[in-house]
C-alpha cells in the first residue's frame, strides 16, 4: 500500500467543502464543515476539519485520516474509481463517427460541445428529468468531462442561443449522409409552464388537457437520422405554419430534395409550399376529397386484377395523371386486398356491438342519434318513447366499399408505384423519433420554464434521438438475430468497466462475446482496448 502522501484523490465537490492558505509556508489546504450553529449573538458559525492538501495535479489532493472517517473510503483503495465505459465510449464515438462532436465543437467550443453529448447520453439513458445526472456522470467515464449537475444543466440549457443552433444545423446538413428523401411530421410536447409564449393551447396529439408547443422534425427516410427541427406556438396549426417551417429548412440547406408528408398537410397553400422547396414531393390525399371518389369510381372496380399488382404483396395500384393546385403530378390509388378483408371484419364487429348497445335501450337516442345513424336506419314510435331500428345496408356497403383503398400524390413522375410506396410508409420513421422522445425518454411533457431553457433542452434532446437513432439502425439486424432490445444493449455495455487509479486506467475483466459482436456494428471492438492509452 502507498503512504498518504503518494495517494491522490478527487477534491470532494459536496457542500462545505472550501480550500485555504494555512502553515508557514502558506500552502492550500481542503477542509469541511463538520459543524454548524449560532453563536451568542444568533450569528451562523462553523467548525472545520482539514481532509487533505492540494496536490500539483488540478482536482485532486493527498487525503488524511479525517478524509477517509468522513467519508467512509478504505485506505486501501483510497486512490482507486470504478467506472461503466461500455456506454459512454460508444456514445463519444458515434458522435465523432457521424461528424456530430466536430459540429457542436465548430459551434459551442469543446467543452460545452462534451457536456451537450454527456446530456444527450444521459437522456438516451435516463430520460428528460436531469435531476439526477451528476450520481449518473460519476458512475460513467467521460474523459475530460467536467461534473454537470441539474442546476449546471439548466444554466446550460439557456447560454444555447438561436443563432448558434442555427449555425450548428448549417454545418449538420452538410455533414449528415442524406439520401435524398426527407419524410417530415408534426407533434405536441405538453407543458405546465403557461407563461412561456409559444405554449398555448391548440390540438394536443396525446389528448392530454394542457398547452403545448409543436414540434416539426425533418428525418432521412433511408438512415432515419434526425436532420433538423422547428419549435412553433402551440395554437398554430400543421397546415398553417408549414411555408414558414419550410423557409426556415431552406435557409439550413434542406433545400431541394424530396419530401414525404401525410394527408395532414392536404391543402392548397401546403401543396404550393412543398412544390417550392422540393425536387419532389409525396403526400396523403384524404379519401374523402371530390377527386378522390372520382378516381375510387373510375378505377375501384376492377384495381384487383393480375395486370395491377405490384411488387407489395396483396397490393394494387392505378395510377392517373392529374394537375392539382396547379402543380402537375400523378394521384396513385392503392387497394390492399388483405387489409380490406380485415378493415371490412372490423366493421361488421363494429355493427354487431352498436345493434347489441341498441337492443339494450328502452328510450330513443336521441342524445347518441348521430354515432348510431352511420350505421342504422332509426325511427321513433309515434306513442311512447320507444325506437325500431335496422342495419342501412346501403351505407355499410359504402363505407365497405373503400376499405384498403388509399391514395396518393406525388410529383416524383419517374418513381414507381412500388417506390412511392415504399417512401410513403418510411414517413413512420418521424412517428418512431417522436416516439423515442416522449415515451424512451421521456419527453413528453418538457420541465423547463422560460423559453431560453426550453430552446435549449430541445436542441440537446434532438442531439440524445440523433445518437439513439444511429443506435438502432445499427443494431437493426443484430436485434433481429439475437431478439434482443436496446435497453439489454445497454446494460451489456455498461457492464464493460474501468478502474482508474494513480497508475492510470484498465479494465476490470475481458469483454465477451455479446460485447464484442455489439462493438463490432461501430468497429469499436479493437478501438475500445486501446482508448484507453490515448
Amino acid at each position: 500500500m502507498k503512504n498518504n502522501s503518494e495517494i491522490l484523490v478527487d477534491i470532494p465537490r459536496d457542500k462545505g467543502v472550501h480550500i485555504k492558505k494555512a502553515g508557514a509556508k502558506n500552502e492550500k489546504y481542503v477542509y469541511k464543515y463538520v459543524k454548524h450553529f449560532r453563536n451568542n449573538e444568533g450569528k451562523p458559525r462553523h467548525t472545520a476539519k482539514t481532509i487533505g492538501k492540494v496536490a500539483s495535479v488540478p482536482g485532486k489532493m493527498c487525503p488524511n485520516s479525517n478524509y477517509y472517517e468522513l467519508y467512509q473510503v478504505d485506505p486501501l483503495f483510497a486512490d482507486v474509481d470504478f467506472w461503466d465505459y461500455g456506454y459512454s465510449y460508444l456514445v463519444l464515438k458515434i458522435s465523432r463517427t457521424l461528424g456530430l462532436f466536430e459540429c457542436l465543437e465548430n459551434t459551442f467550443g469543446e467543452t460545452r460541445a462534451l457536456d451537450i453529448i454527456i446530456m444527450a447520453a444521459y437522456i438516451i439513458r435516463e430520460g428528460g428529468s436531469m435531476d439526477s445526472i451528476d450520481d449518473w456522470q460519476n458512475r460513467n467515464y467521460f474523459a475530460g468531462s467536467r461534473l454537470l449537475t441539474s442546476q449546471s444543466t439548466s444554466r446550460i440549457f439557456g447560454t444555447l442561443t438561436a443563432g448558434q443552433i442555427n449555425n450548428f444545423f448549417k454545418q449538420w446538413l452538410k455533414t449528415a449522409e442524406s439520401t435524398g428523401t426527407v419524410c417530415y411530421d408534426v407533434t405536441s410536447v405538453s407543458s405546465y409552464a403557461s407563461g412561456m409564449t409559444s405554449v398555448e393551447r391548440g390540438y394536443n396529439r396525446d389528448g392530454e388537457n394542457l398547452s403545448q408547443f409543436n414540434l416539426g422534425i425533418f428525418c432521412d427516410e433511408i438512415t432515419r437520422v434526425p436532420l433538423y427541427y422547428n419549435r412553433y406556438n402551440g395554437s398554430l396549426t400543421d397546415k398553417a405554419n408549414l411555408s414558414c417551417v419550410l423557409a426556415n429548412a431552406r435557409d439550413v440547406g434542406i433545400n431541394r430534395v424530396k419530401m414525404v408528408a401525410d394527408g395532414g398537410f392536404w391543402n392548397d397553400d401546403c401543396l404550393t409550399a412543398f412544390a417550392e422547396l422540393c425536387d419532389a414531393f409525396t403526400v396523403g390525399m384524404p379519401i374523402g376529397l371530390a377527386k378522390s371518389q372520382e378516381i375510387l369510381t373510375a378505377y375501384g372496380d376492377e384495381i384487383d386484377n393480375y395486370g395491377n399488382q405490384i411488387a407489395t404483396a396483396g397490393t394494387y395500384c392505378v395510377s392517373h395523371e392529374a394537375e392539382i393546385n396547379g402543380i402537375s403530378g400523378k394521384i396513385l390509388l392503392y387497394f390492399d386486398a388483405g387489409n380490406h378483408v380485415n378493415l371490412c371484419n372490423e366493421l361488421s364487429e363494429r355493427i354487431n356491438r352498436m345493434k347489441a348497445e341498441l337492443s339494450k335501450l328502452k328510450r330513443y337516442p336521441k342524445n347518441h342519434l348521430r354515432r348510431f345513424e352511420q350505421f342504422f336506419k332509426i325511427t321513433k314510435r309515434e306513442k311512447g318513447g320507444g325506437f325500431d331500428y335496422e342495419v342501412d345496408f346501403e351505407k355499410v356497403e359504402k363505407l365497405r366499399k373503400i376499405k384498403g383503398f388509399y391514395l396518393i400524390f406525388t410529383t416524383d413522375i419517374a418513381a414507381a408505384p412500388d417506390e412511392i410506396l415504399r417512401h410513403y410508409r418510411a414517413k413512420d420513421v418521424v412517428e418512431k423519433l417522436f416516439d423515442q422522445i416522449k415515451c424512451d425518454m421521456d419527453g413528453n411533457r418538457i420541465r423547463t420554464h422560460n423559453e431560453q431553457t426550453t430552446d435549449g433542452k430541445v436542441f440537446v434532446t434532438f442531439i440524445a434521438c440523433i445518437i439513439r437513432s444511429h443506435l438502432l439502425y445499427s443494431l437493426n439486424q443484430y436485434f433481429t438475430d439475437n431478439s434482443t432490445s436496446l435497453k439489454k444493449v445497454f446494460n451489456l455495455l455498461s457492464n464493460i468497466t474501468v478502474i482508474s487509479g494513480s497508475n492510470g486506467f484498465r479494465f476490470t475483466k475481458a469483454l465477451t462475446k455479446k460485447q464484442k459482436d455489439i462493438l463490432k456494428h461501430f468497429n469499436a471492438d479493437s478501438d475500445i482496448l486501446t482508448s484507453l492509452l490515448s
